[in-house]
C-alpha cells in the first residue's frame, strides 16, 4: 500500500494561535474572579451586631449590658433600648440611648416610661459615639429575670437577650 503525504498541511499562524491563547486566559480568569469574589463578602455589607456581656450587678438591683464589640458608626442618639416582657408585650418602648440618662432613671417607685425609664446608659469615654466598654444598666425591680432586652439601630436589631442570672 502506498502511503500519500500531502504537503499543504499547515498549522495554525502563530498570530491566530496567540491570539487564541490570550483568550483563552482572560476567559479562566474571569472565572477564577467570579469564584473567589463569590466567597469574599465586601466590607460593611455584613449584619452588624453589638457585643453584649450580660451580668447582674454586685449589689443584685441592676442587670448590666456591657459592650465587647461595636460596629463604628453607632450614635447614641441613634441607637436604641427596647424590653419586652416575658409575655411578649413590650415594657419599655424603644429609647434612644441618649435619653437613657442617670436623671431619668428614676428615683423610688415608679412604673416604667418616659419620665422613669429604670434604665441609663453609661459611657466608657463621654461622646456621641456608642463605643466598648460602655454599659447599659437596667433596674432588676423594673425588669424581673425572663424579660428580653432588645438593642437596636432603628433598622436592624443590633444584639438581644433575656435578662437572667
Amino acid at each position: 500500500m502506498k502511503t500519500i503525504i500531502r504537503k499543504d498541511e499547515g498549522a495554525v499562524s502563530p498570530v491566530i494561535a496567540t491570539i487564541l491563547m490570550v483568550a483563552i486566559t482572560v476567559v479562566l480568569a474571569a472565572v477564577l474572579y467570579v469564584m473567589v469574589s463569590g466567597l469574599l463578602s465586601p466590607t460593611g455589607s455584613g449584619p452588624r451586631a453589638i457585643g453584649v456581656a450580660p451580668a447582674r450587678s454586685a449589689d443584685g438591683t441592676n442587670w448590666t449590658l456591657t459592650f465587647t464589640s461595636v460596629p463604628s458608626g453607632l450614635t447614641t442618639a441613634g441607637t436604641r433600648l427596647t424590653i419586652i416582657t416575658s409575655g411578649g408585650s413590650t415594657s419599655l418602648a424603644s429609647v434612644a440611648f441618649s435619653s437613657l440618662t442617670s436623671g431619668n432613671y428614676g428615683s423610688g417607685a415608679c412604673a416604667p416610661g418616659p419620665t422613669c425609664q429604670k434604665a441609663a446608659y453609661v459611657q466608657a469615654l463621654v461622646g456621641t459615639s456608642v463605643g466598648v466598654g460602655d454599659r447599659v444598666l437596667i433596674s432588676t425591680t423594673a425588669y424581673p429575670t425572663g424579660y428580653t432586652y432588645q438593642i437596636s439601630d432603628g433598622t436592624s436589631i443590633l444584639a438581644s437577650g433575656t435578662l437572667q442570672g
